[in-house]
């Protein structure tokens, strides 16, 4: 039984493979939306530098070097993010579970929490 399930998957996988290759560039689905950051899966904040390196934020962070330009929020609550060390400067609030592709400005400190503008 188990080397039949193998022969129709490999099968399958075949079939599939020669039916992707036979078909013209035109008629391949256009790949429109940008790759996902890549982000493990856990309860906190992956942003990502302009170089590409990944940092992971589970707590209030007052100064970040090298500043982050991109962010993954997958925790329930917001998080606000700073243009300047010290929780200072232009702000931008990542909503949960939102992704931030560009925030418009280098990030050297974020927080828990709702942007709060005096």
């Amino acid at each position: 039984m188990t080397t039949l399930v193998r022969r129709a998957a490999v099968l399958l996988a075949t079939v599939t493979a020669a039916a992707g290759l036979a078909l013209p560039a035109s008629a391949a689905a256009p790949t429109t939306a940008a790759a996902p950051l890549p982000c493990p899966r856990i309860l906190a904040v992956c942003a990502h530098t302009a170089a590409g390196e990944l940092r992971i934020i589970t707590r209030d962070e007052p100064y970040i070097v090298p500043p982050v330009v991109r962010a993954v929020n997958q925790t329930p609550e917001p998080w606000c993010f700073f243009a300047a060390p010290g929780f200072d400067g232009d702000r931008r609030e990542v909503a949960p579970w939102e992704t931030v592709e560009a925030f418009g400005f280098d990030v050297f400190s974020a927080r828990r929490g709702m942007c709060t503008w005096s």
